[in-house]
């Protein structure tokens, strides 16, 4: 096989694990238009399943080695991860307050509709799917010495993370759809969030040997950033929504779903 053949497969499992995360969106079809208090216990499940994920990407950014073996306490992966989240974290600080100083900023409406939150949690998201992208990549980049067990591992991780992506797409209608916004534009959004997969994985897989040392850093940016939309939109939202109980009780069961979900995917992979 080809490397332009070999990129064109690497491009349309990508792009299907993109699409797959506007899945997440399907729910509401059956869910009517939501109250004030419902759409405050949808952010506080947002908050709780964004937090849940936030943690699994620092443990597979600790734990992540392209040749399975999970580092030793004194290697490096830790210090990758702590710097990307405090860069990931400071990214969304920053961006958060140029946001806040320049209402006219928007895309395609999203803060319109969605609010300050809104685009925000599309941000993070979008920032999010970049190491998953390249994690598709680099499974397919294995290809270059064994073309079947490169296949065979990039379709196990493209699976696994088309699976992860729908329960990503759910937080991001959670939150959007608490603002009013139709299940179209939830789906759409959700969608949206995840078109690094596409863009990245090809590029990955052929200049794997650039990016797989930077996956750690690249998931620890990730979980700072959602983390801080967590404590910052998310998780205050909720709270003065629908109070501290609900809030925190909202968060526990949205954890709990993303943690249960990701078991289930796992174990799939």
């Amino acid at each position: 096989m080809d490397l332009a053949t070999l990129l064109i497969i690497v491009f349309l499992a990508a792009l299907v694990t993109c699409l797959a995360t506007g899945l997440g969106a399907l729910p509401f079809l059956f869910v009517p238009m939501i109250s004030e208090r419902v759409g405050g216990w949808m952010e506080g499940l947002a908050a709780g399943m964004m937090a849940a994920a936030s943690v699994y990407l620092v443990f597979e950014g600790l734990t992540y080695r392209p040749d399975g073996i999970v580092p030793s306490l004194g290697e490096m992966a830790w210090l990758e991860v702590l710097l990307g989240g405090v860069v990931g974290l400071l990214f969304f600080l920053i961006a958060g307050r140029w946001l806040e100083e320049n209402e006219e900023f928007d895309i395609a409406g999203l803060r319109k509709t969605g609010g300050l939150s809104g685009l925000l949690i599309v941000g993070a998201m979008f920032i999010h799917s970049l190491p998953e992208g390249v994690a598709v990549g680099v499974g397919f980049g294995v290809a270059s010495t064994d073309i079947g067990e490169g296949l065979g591992f990039g379709t196990a991780i493209s699976t696994a993370i088309a699976f992860h992506n729908i329960p990503e797409g759910l937080a991001i209608s959670v939150a959007l759809r608490s603002k009013g916004m139709s299940v179209g534009r939830c789906a759409l959004w959700s969608i949206v969030s995840s078109i690094p997969q596409p863009l990245a994985a090809p590029i990955a897989t052929w200049l794997a040997w650039i990016f797989v040392p930077m996956l750690p850093a690249g998931m620890g940016f990730a979980a700072g950033a959602m983390l801080a939309l967590v404590a910052i939109e998310l998780g205050p939202n909720a709270w003065k929504r629908v109070g501290p109980a609900g809030a925190v009780f909202a968060a526990v069961v949205g954890a709990g779903v993303m943690t249960g979900l990701s078991v289930v995917i796992t174990g799939l992979g």
